[in-house]
């Protein structure tokens, strides 16, 4: 049992913001808190990926992360683009043909440690977190899951088995110390509001543990929008009408704070020719 002056004294309260993943979320509240859980979601397409990808370059914080959704070369090639602004149809070649620049470039990001198990238990993401510790003498100052759905679905129940990710989530943040952040999908159906979906709209309606909620998506011309729908340390909208740009560049996986672009660019390159 602990009083919470006791606590206080010792500085074991107050979740510390992690660096920012980008200016214009700072500026708007919108900030990753160590020992506690973060969710991004959006409906298939939405390049939840790009944005996270893009964050962690930003943050370079040390960070577990559980690639489920992409393969190692495709995240490899996506970092080399977003490194050097190169298309991804190019840096993939690099990896055959360039493979001691690859190792160069990508040593920068030697402070990000990845797991490509495509299904993953909640005992693997224990179990990592532990290795972690072990191999550094520290937890991570962040765990990223991407995607939270396919995380251990042993009994064959998925929504059981999302429920129970986000209850270990939370022990996991509050154990770990660590930053988790959930990437998720969003319902896709008629009633999904657009361009960023709602709390409401995300999928098996598990919003209820997270304490920071960013959905995204991409307007009828391409661009790509954020919303944050839940965040219990500043103004949130539930109904994601406070979404706002991002500027976005699918074919070198670029996503930066939204900038006026010249005239002639296509903004996002989007469509549904680009994975999430």
């Amino acid at each position: 049992m602990e009083t919470l002056s006791r606590s206080v004294a010792r500085g074991s309260l107050g979740k510390e913001p992690l660096a920012s993943p980008f200016a214009s979320w700072s500026e708007r509240g919108i900030k990753f808190r160590g020992a506690s859980v973060s969710m991004l979601a959006g409906l298939p397409g939405s390049h939840k990926t790009r944005i996270v990808l893009n964050a962690l370059v930003n943050m370079r914080t040390p960070t577990l992360a559980f690639s489920t959704d992409s393969d190692a070369d495709t995240v490899a090639s996506r970092l080399l683009a977003i490194n050097t602004r190169t298309p991804t149809s190019v840096t993939e070649e690099w990896l055959r043909t360039e493979p001691d620049k690859c190792k160069r470039l990508l040593a920068q990001y030697d402070f990000l440690t990845w797991c490509f198990r495509p299904d993953p238990s909640l005992d693997d993401v224990w179990l990592e977190a532990y290795a972690f510790h072990e191999r550094e003498g520290r937890y991570p100052d962040q765990i990223v899951v991407d995607i939270a759905s396919d995380i251990g679905h042993d009994t064959g129940d998925e929504w059981g088995s999302l429920r129970d990710l986000l209850r270990q989530s939370k022990v996991l943040a509050r154990e770990t110390g660590a930053h988790v952040l959930l990437v998720h999908h969003a319902a896709d159906s008629e009633r999904t509001k657009r361009p960023c979906p709602r709390r409401s709209d995300i999928h098996g309606k598990v919003a209820a543990i997270p304490e920071l909620i960013v959905t995204c998506g991409l307007t009828p011309t391409g661009e790509l929008h954020v919303a944050c729908v839940k965040n219990r340390h500043a103004k949130a909208d539930a109904d994601a009408n406070n979404h706002f740009p991002m500027t976005l560049d699918a074919e070198t996986s670029y996503v930066s704070d939204y900038v006026n672009a010249p005239r002639g660019y296509a903004p996002g390159w989007g469509g549904e020719d680009w994975d999430s």
